[in-house]
């Protein structure tokens, strides 16, 4: 029988999104960094990566994913940083699996890392992290 993984990124950048709009109206969140910045950025920008992961069993995945944060500037990091913070509180949320058509099994804690600072060539704050679940899959 075939089980098809689902696609957990789509879910999850649209829960991202509603979440982070409650304290950041404006911020933008996508799957893809546009291919140039126009700076000073005008709004923050979240890019939520899909790492994929193995097959753990008939019906689960092992997935994980790589978070941007752009915002502000390399000297004023803060914004960013804040901002990462709460993505973080997000996307490690060990309540994940409960929220209504997540497809999000399990929140892998020893895969949650971040968010720290990444270097930039443009005067743009980068802030990062890294998130692993189990992801239910469907016949």
């Amino acid at each position: 029988m075939r089980v098809r993984p689902p696609n957990y990124v789509a879910w999850l950048i649209d829960y991202l999104r509603a979440e982070v709009r409650e304290e950041y109206a404006d911020a933008e969140v996508g799957n893809k960094e546009p291919d140039t910045l126009a700076l000073p950025l005008k709004k923050p920008l979240i890019i939520v990566r899909d790492d994929s992961g193995p097959r753990r069993d008939w019906t689960t995945f092992g997935r994980s994913i790589g978070v941007t944060v752009l915002w502000s500037t390399k000297q004023n990091d803060r914004p960013a940083m804040d901002l990462a913070l709460l993505v973080a509180s997000i996307v490690f949320d060990t309540d994940l699996p409960l929220v209504e058509g997540s497809p999000i099994a399990s929140v892998e804690i020893d895969g949650c890392n971040g968010p720290y600072a990444v270097p930039d060539r443009l005067d743009v704050a980068r802030m990062y992290l890294t998130a692993q679940y189990v992801v239910a899959g469907s016949a």
